[in-house]
């Protein structure tokens, strides 16, 4: 199996040019040029702010927001000089990122996952989860339109059970998983005194089991991918989580009783977060038993913000690989490709508006017996497969103008929407509705349209 050499970065905050240079220097300490990298993988807060109005869609206090560098890489000033893969986080350009709910190129060379989405890099199952976690949002829908209210721009970009309930139906293994904040209790498999001592408060949200994203951990249990890399918190950690049948972690990781004295009886027990629908076991598919975590900071002096590797481990069996993934480009790299359970499970679960987060189209295909399993499968094979229309095409378009646009006005202002041609396309790929495209005066029986 091919090895992989890729970097990983904590939080973006929109340095790209310092994140880069960073590589290159990285690169440099391992004899690697960049051209020698499969990719970057940049884990949340990425704020891919394309002008100022899209500053206005970014939940930060004002005193705090900063244009940054993405505008140069949007308007082809620069272009990035390693395929960069993107999940969102809690400070970003909101507005954007919805236009690609369903994921797509932010610039040239720089690739966005959406809210949720499993992709394909040659052999390799990438699998990412945008945004953080609050328990309050997790059930509503995902509906928000421009303009964003205040209460909108604080949570458009929260974690909602819908997306979280595709994740969960996954099948098949997956290599390397995203997410911006931390899986819950993941803090307990590392060295859990040293971080503690770097970062005090973190102890008490440990103490009540709040540190870190519920539905992470349970995608992480269903899923157990070899990697998992996250930011959000800003300090490098890492951890090495042993999967079993037994919900009760102490078990299986040494914690301090004076520590474990603290802590809630929920501890002993698996994450349950989408309950009704998340299937019972893990796919007879899945048998990897460890997972290897990563968090890393943001740029800045001192800060671990970046680190390179050397993935040679693979969790899908040669057999079960298509040789189309594994064509290799003019430079003798992989390309993004879509994955076939992916879009059966996307189009399963789109055909339908509903006013909760999870409708009865979804619980139906979400049982595992139905349409999800089996029919779109079928369609998907028939449909894209069959005529070699897996590889994500490269069709970034610029949508909204760039900085210093002439055309640009009213910078104090939220932008205007921009329904995306990427999206556009990948909808009618998939025989599915562009919701994002439909008017906002449109009025179905709850008055809305539920994204995703």
């Amino acid at each position: 199996m091919t090895s992989l050499k890729i970097a990983v970065e904590g939080c973006g905050h929109g340095m790209l040019d310092e994140i880069y240079d960073e590589l290159a220097k990285a690169c440099h300490l391992r004899d690697w040029t960049l051209k020698d990298l499969d990719f970057l993988i940049i884990c949340g807060d990425f704020q891919a702010m394309r002008n100022e109005q899209d500053l206005n869609c970014m939940s930060c206090p004002k005193r705090y927001r900063a244009l940054g560098d993405f505008h140069k890489y949007y308007s082809g000033e620069k272009k990035a000089p390693v395929l960069t893969i993107v999940i969102g986080g809690n400070h970003e350009a909101s507005n954007y990122f919805t236009e690609l709910h369903h994921g797509g190129w932010l610039a040239p060379n720089i690739y966005y996952l959406g809210e949720v989405n499993v992709i394909r890099y040659g052999p390799y199952r990438i699998a990412g989860m945008s945004g953080i976690y609050k328990s309050r949002t997790y059930q509503r829908p995902r509906n928000a339109r421009l303009p964003y209210d205040r209460k909108e721009i604080s949570n458009v970009y929260h974690v909602r059970e819908r997306d979280v309930s595709k994740l969960l139906h996954v099948k098949e293994p997956v290599d390397i998983c995203l997410s911006h904040d931390w899986p819950r209790r993941v803090e307990w498999h590392g060295d859990y005194e040293a971080l503690f001592r770097a970062k005090p408060h973190f102890l008490e949200s440990a103490r009540i089991d709040s540190l870190g994203n519920a539905p992470a951990e349970q995608v992480m249990s269903f899923l157990r991918p070899l990697y998992w890399f996250s930011g959000h918190m800003h300090v490098r950690y890492s951890a090495t989580v042993h999967h079993n049948e037994d919900a009760d972690i102490f078990k299986y990781v040494s914690v301090r009783e004076d520590f474990r004295a603290q802590l809630p009886r929920s501890m002993t027990r698996h994450a349950n977060l989408v309950k009704k629908t998340a299937p019972k076991s893990v796919s007879a598919a899945i048998t990897n038993k460890l997972t290897r975590f990563l968090a890393l900071d943001k740029p800045g002096p001192g800060h671990k913000f970046l680190e390179t590797l050397v993935i040679n481990d693979c969790a899908s069996k040669e057999q079960d690989i298509r040789e189309l993934y594994m064509e290799r480009t003019a430079e003798g790299k992989f390309s993004l490709y879509y994955d076939e359970e992916w879009l059966a499970i996307i189009r399963s679960t789109s055909n339908s508006t509903s006013e909760s987060g999870l409708d009865a189209e979804s619980t139906k295909v979400h049982t595992g017996t139905t349409r999800g399993s089996t029919e779109d499968m079928l369609w998907v094979r028939d449909n894209i497969t069959a005529k070699t229309l897996l590889r994500i095409p490269h069709d970034f378009e610029m949508v909204a103008p760039a900085h210093g646009s002439l055309e640009f006005k009213n910078i104090g202002e939220q932008p205007q929407e921009y329904p995306n041609p990427q999206t556009e396309k990948f909808c009618k790929l998939l025989g599915i509705q562009n919701k994002f495209s439909v008017d906002q005066s449109f009025d179905d029986e709850h008055g809305f349209i539920t994204f995703g």
